[in-house]
């Protein structure tokens, strides 16, 4: 990944953005490593914004395990809270969510790559087997 978050286009070597980026990408992935958290994601992603009691209707969990949830995901970076009275407003940030879904992208890209060709071919054989 670039300094931008975009993808650098290069092999992850043994450096430190390197390192840095599968940090990055460690953390959105524990983020996300729980299904209510998914869900969650999932119900801002179908509207522009809802505060945690609109997320509970949506949820067979407790307010207060949905707030925990939530809290982890803002942690996180993939969520931004809008404090209006004694309400928060949770929205996608979206700009970080392309930044994750980047880090993914590299990260397989660059695991798949890195396979010999008898990995390859044993795979296929292992695949056609079944």
């Amino acid at each position: 990944m670039s300094e931008t978050g975009e993808p650098s286009g290069k092999s992850c070597g043994p450096s430190a953005e390197c390192l840095s980026n599968c940090e990055e990408l460690a953390a959105i992935y524990r983020a996300l490593g729980h299904p209510a958290r998914l869900a969650i994601i999932k119900q801002l992603a179908m509207r522009a914004e809802a505060c945690c009691g609109e997320i509970v209707d949506h949820l067979p969990l407790a307010q207060s395990t949905v707030s925990q949830h939530l809290q982890v995901l803002k942690d996180a970076g993939l969520l931004v809270c809008d404090a209006r009275g004694r309400n928060c407003h949770y929205f996608l940030n979206h700009d970080m969510l392309r930044r994750a879904e980047g880090f993914s992208d590299e990260f397989w890209k660059e695991l798949n790559a890195l396979k010999t060709p008898g990995d390859r071919a044993e795979n296929s054989a292992k695949l056609k087997i079944e």
